[in-house]
């Protein structure tokens, strides 16, 4: 081990993810870095995972925890809060895999961008046999000061896909437990107050299938809505209402034409709105989708 690098944490939660783990942590072990943590916590699965973590652990000596359920977030807060000691924390979900080279690259990007909040990439998405579907890299800023670009919803940060400062986290906080969307809560977090670097690679290959998340749309909208609502004081938000507002409009128009409405009456008087495409989408939403 190289001590002159600064130490890297690798934070995994895993839950019944017994097809797709042990790829996960090879893809951990095997990074090109040389000063790494990896710390693994089953959160009460009750597939084979346990059995297979005890053997990956003992082949690769990392640490890990077996507990009861908790739910993702605390745990991720439990082992930022107790286990974490690296200079730099990513977060690999145990479906997901990495590049080789994802750490390296990342921390050298960091230490030349010390003011930095966070570091992000681009990421593929591959379905439940690690096959290549599309990649999640829209032409957009990424990276500077872009907080009311996430407001706007102009740019987005992929999950798997980010390195942060455990300063950052000592100072702005950990994962808020009472929000679903709660990497997009702190995003929002961090970058009110730091600019982020943006590694214009795909690094980070995002599982996708049946049980994601991400897949319930209307779940998913409510959510955001419930973040970006908790920046209503911030002086960016007026600047960014009508993009936000539009969008929610458009999005809306699907599954609660009231709420879209009220979204819409918000922003009538802005002429901006008009030649924008959410606009007419959300008309045509609003008309002819039921």
């Amino acid at each position: 081990m190289n001590t002159q690098n600064p130490k890297v944490s690798i934070v995994m939660s895993s839950y019944n993810h017994t097809p797709y783990v042990k790829e996960a942590i090879e893809s951990a072990v095997h990074q090109t870095y040389d000063n790494i943590e990896l710390i693994v916590i089953d959160d009460g699965s009750d597939d084979n995972s346990p059995i297979l973590l005890k053997e990956l652990q003992e082949k690769y000596r990392f640490y890990l925890e077996l507990r009861t359920n908790h739910g993702l977030v605390p745990t991720l807060n439990y082992a930022l809060k107790n286990l974490v000691t690296g200079k730099y924390v990513c977060i690999l979900d145990s479906d997901d895999y990495w590049a080789l080279d994802k750490v390296s690259k990342q921390v050298s990007m960091l230490e030349a961008n010390s003011n930095c909040g966070l570091c992000h990439t681009p990421v593929y998405f591959i379905d439940k046999n690690s096959k290549i579907i599309s990649d999640y890299n829209q032409p957009t800023k990424k990276e500077g000061y872009i907080f009311e670009e996430l407001l706007m919803g102009k740019t987005n940060i992929a999950d798997g896909g980010v390195m942060v400062p455990k300063a950052i986290y000592e100072e702005i906080g950990y994962y808020n437990e009472s929000i679903p969307l709660e990497d997009y809560q702190l995003w929002f977090k961090i970058l009110a107050k730091y600019p982020a670097c943006y590694l214009n690679e795909h690094l980070v290959y995002y599982r996708v299938h049946e049980t994601n998340t991400s897949n319930d749309e209307k779940k998913m909208l409510e959510w955001e809505e419930m973040v970006i609502n908790e920046w209503k004081d911030h002086p960016s938000f007026t600047k960014a209402k009508p993009e936000i507002y539009l969008r929610w409009f458009s999005k809306y128009a699907k599954y609660d034409k009231i709420k879209a409405l009220t979204y819409l009456s918000s922003i009538i008087k802005y002429p901006c709105i008009y030649s924008h495409k959410n606009f007419y989408k959300g008309l045509k939403r609003l008309f002819f989708y039921y």
